[in-house]
């Protein structure tokens, strides 16, 4: 029997921040090299600046 969750594999997301711009690019660098992929544009984010990241599951493209 198919349900509507084998059609929608899980995707781990999480919000990457930071409180200057060069402390995100580093944070970014940093999640790129395990193999996240990013999600969204930079926007602020509580009390500095964040993006959202994906971890990709295999046979799913991430588009940012």
């Amino acid at each position: 029997m198919r349900t509507w969750k084998n059609s929608r594999p899980k995707t781990l997301r999480k919000v990457v921040y930071a409180l200057t711009e060069i402390g995100l690019n580093k944070n970014i660098v940093a999640h790129e090299e395990r193999g996240w992929k990013q999600a969204s544009e930079v926007k602020e984010y509580q009390y500095g600046i964040g993006v959202l990241m994906e971890f990709p599951i295999k046979n799913k493209e991430v588009t940012a």
